[in-house]
């Protein structure tokens, strides 16, 4: 494990990490209620304008991915803990899927006659999302049990 005199840019890092996905999370809510208003045929207010939120989920994830991509995150992780090496290359794999399907929606969003396919492809990748969530939270729960 790395000298507790690094610890607190170690911490420092993660609490970053965490920060994005409390962000994404307010994005995804507001995706969620776009693909409800879309649905159910109900005034669509500007916050939700499919096209412009998941250009920005996808700025976000872009960003979001690459910083936990970094030297400085998976690649602590796999310097501490190598034998979580193999699952961090499976999420790094979900990253490039995920933004392909981010790219993907942008599309979609641009064409108002496939909100239906729009809404369904949308609620998929927040599905994804929340999955591969719960994959990394379990990836650093393993990290800092095999300190101890």
């Amino acid at each position: 494990m790395t000298a507790p005199a690094n610890l607190p840019s170690l911490f420092g890092r993660f609490t970053a990490i965490l920060q994005d996905h409390e962000n994404l999370g307010t994005t995804l809510k507001q995706l969620r209620a776009m693909c409800l208003s879309l649905e159910t045929l109900q005034f669509l207010p500007a916050t939700f304008a499919p096209r412009d939120l998941l250009e920005g989920l996808r700025a976000d994830l872009s960003g979001h991915f690459a910083a936990e991509e970094a030297d400085a995150y998976f690649g602590t992780i796999a310097l501490e803990a190598p034998l979580l090496a193999t699952r961090i290359g499976q999420l790094k794999n979900e990253h490039t899927a995920m933004l392909s399907a981010a790219a993907s929606l942008c599309r979609v969003a641009a064409d108002a006659g496939r909100a239906a396919e729009l809404c369904e492809a949308t609620r998929r990748l927040i599905a994804e999302l929340e999955q591969h969530e719960r994959a990394e939270s379990l990836l650093l729960r393993e990290l800092f049990a095999s300190g101890s």
